[in-house]
């Protein structure tokens, strides 16, 4: 019914929570709280500058965290790719730069494979801790990924109920 019904404002997303789940305001992910968006209830299902919410990007743009060595982790912490050095001098500055530890780096994906859980990024920029506080989530990613690629009917809504039924 809130999926479906028409309340007279426009949806942006649907919110799910565990009754009896804990949370934690410093994690940025817990298993016990998904939020549901698809073209039916945002018009914003994939990041995008467009006001309307109509022309993507020729990439997807993801926010990831720097580790040690350059790694590149999820807010899930799930390590997806590897900077390059000749990137990270970039991202630090120059010669004698130092990123800030779990700094968080804005990447345009060159390639992703959803299965291995792996991207091939192009850093972009640093993100300030102002703008942002976590690093996109794998399931973000991927969600975004599957919708830019056409391939949403992968996760539908009715999907979603025939499983929890």
């Amino acid at each position: 019914e809130l999926y479906y019904g028409d309340f007279g404002y426009l949806k942006d997303s649907l919110l799910f929570l565990h009754r009896e789940g804990r949370y934690q305001v410093s994690e940025p992910v817990t298993p016990v709280a998904r939020l549901w968006r698809d073209r039916h209830v945002s018009r914003f299902v994939v990041d995008t500058p467009d006001e309307k919410g109509q022309e993507l990007p020729s990439k997807q743009s993801v926010v990831l965290e720097i580790r040690g060595g350059g790694r590149l982790r999820t807010a899930d912490r799930h390590l997806v790719a590897q900077c390059s050095e000749e990137d990270l001098a970039k991202l630090q500055g120059g010669p004698g730069g130092q990123l800030k530890a779990k700094a968080l780096v804005r990447c345009d994906i060159q390639a992703i494979d959803l299965v291995k859980g792996l991207m091939q990024v192009v850093p972009v920029a640093h993100v300030s801790a102002r703008s942002r506080v976590w690093a996109d989530s794998w399931a973000r990613i991927a969600f975004q990924n599957l919708h830019r690629e056409g391939q949403q009917s992968m996760l539908s809504f009715d999907t979603l109920l025939q499983a929890a039924s």
